[in-house]
């Protein structure tokens, strides 16, 4: 790649001493001709990290992820199979509930992200290599066991152990008691299905993709029994990025009904009227919902646009439309100078961020969330704007959620005057912000260079 650069592109100093934006490079411009260039990544693999808070943010993180345990991480699926749990104990906090599985789906993501990076030694290389076969092969036999229709794996705490499957019931009857009915199951899913299509991209393994694929059967299976109401149901309630990790299951299976299951988790009325605009359109949205949603419309435009899906050619165009306003709306309207939004978890109305400053504004997941839009935005359109916030949020919001001595992190960051931060336990607390957490500080550099035909980007100004 280098040796095909402009001469003055193939020398980096410490701290990027060479720092371009699209405008400096003469074979680029801000405008379609930038799309048509095909902004690519780089893999974690490429980019060795040598900023010093940084090498210590990916040494802490490592640390923590290799010293949970697999077995225990499996309880609840060998629970659900009714399978031997080998004499472990589910984890403390989320994991023990309704929603537990969803930090085992970041940890896939997290720990596959890590096994890429050239920081790590042999050692650590291969642990998380076996620490993820272990992962993948209780996973497997446990889905192989199902007590639910076939592809379901589940570990989630079940209240009706005749029915494994009863949080998707009820939540298709609207019922969300997080404590003794259903905690956002699909949020869960999704978080499950997309570590798994991470392990698959990110180091090949099969069985990761196999799993994957009968979970992808599983869901399609399901939305194909809903009637107009039980769909808009289901919609009404926090279902993570499932049109998200749909989409890029397709990418890896080449099997259309992965792609029609997505289709299902498609908003087409809230893509609308975020595209018509006006006041207060995102008022009392809960923002960690709402932005996944978006991530998934981008990743359609990516993968289906032009595409034959059914018979049927797809015309995606619009979803970038989509993407790009919604991006908009947070950015002008309920962004703090951090890069971080919400008030206990919800947008409010349009530019009164002031009046919102509590103890719980700028959940950490949101943060990592609008990373994922803006990358994908950038890599998309070329449009600097969207790597203008991501450095902004990855330094104020990202870098700034780990505590550098402990490793662990923070579900908020308050914006009150008089408040501090708090951060999660190792063992005991396994929020949705310990999970993305993980994520964050296992990929460090992923977005620091771009590539596309003969042109390199360095997005973020950072010893690399």
């Amino acid at each position: 790649m280098l040796s095909k650069l402009p001469s003055k592109l193939t020398s980096f100093g410490i701290a990027a001493a060479f720092m371009f934006t699209l405008a400096d490079l003469p074979s680029v411009q801000h405008n379609a001709a930038a799309a048509n260039a095909k902004i690519q990544d780089f893999s974690i693999s490429d980019v060795t990290m040598t900023d010093a808070y940084c090498t210590n943010a990916f040494s802490k993180e490592v640390e923590y992820l290799l010293s949970l345990d697999a077995n225990r991480l499996l309880v609840g699926f060998r629970e659900n199979a009714k399978m031997n749990t080998q004499g472990a104990q589910r984890y403390a906090g989320w994991e023990n509930s309704l929603i537990a599985g969803s930090t085992v789906g970041h940890y896939l993501s997290a720990v596959a992200m890590a096994y890429q990076n050239p920081n790590l030694t042999d050692a650590q290389r291969k642990s998380f290599s076996d620490k993820l076969d272990a992962l993948l092969n209780g996973m497997k036999e446990c889905q192989n066991n199902s007590k639910g229709r076939p592809g379901f794996l589940w570990a989630g705490q079940v209240k009706n152990p005749n029915n494994v499957e009863q949080q998707f019931d009820l939540i298709q009857q609207g019922k969300t008691n997080i404590i003794n009915e259903a905690w956002v199951p699909w949020y869960t899913m999704h978080k499950m299905i997309q570590g798994l299509v991470d392990v698959y991209n990110f180091t090949g393994k099969e069985t990761a993709k196999e799993i994957a694929s009968k979970l992808g059967d599983w869901t399609l299976a399901r939305c194909r029994t809903w009637n107009q109401q039980t769909h808009n149901t289901v919609l009404s309630i926090e279902y993570g990025g499932m049109n998200d990790c749909l989409y890029q299951l397709y990418e890896i299976t080449g099997k259309e009904d992965h792609a029609i299951a997505a289709d299902y988790f498609d908003e087409n009325a809230l893509h609308e009227r975020i595209l018509r605009g006006g006041a207060n359109v995102l008022n009392g949205k809960h923002a960690n919902t709402t932005i996944p949603k978006f991530v998934g419309v981008i990743k359609r435009y990516e993968v289906l646009d032009g595409k034959t899906v059914g018979g049927k050619q797809i015309d995606a165009s619009k979803h970038l439309k989509y993407a790009e306003a919604f991006w908009d709306m947070v950015i002008t309207h309920h962004t703090y100078i951090t890069g971080g939004n919400s008030e206990w978890e919800h947008f409010g109305m349009d530019d009164i961020l002031d009046k919102e400053r509590t103890n719980c504004n700028c959940e950490t997941c949101n943060s990592y969330n609008m990373l994922k839009l803006s990358r994908e935005l950038y890599k998309c359109t070329g449009d600097k704007k969207y790597m203008d916030f991501y450095e902004q949020t990855y330094y104020n919001s990202i870098l700034s959620s780990q505590n550098p001595e402990t490793g662990m992190t923070t579900y908020f960051q308050p914006m009150a005057t008089g408040y501090f931060k708090v951060y999660s336990s190792p063992y005991n607390s396994f929020w949705c912000c310990t999970g993305s957490g993980m994520e964050s500080m296992a990929k460090l550099g992923d977005t620091i260079y771009m590539h596309s035909k003969d042109a390199l980007y360095v997005n973020l100004y950072q010893s690399s």
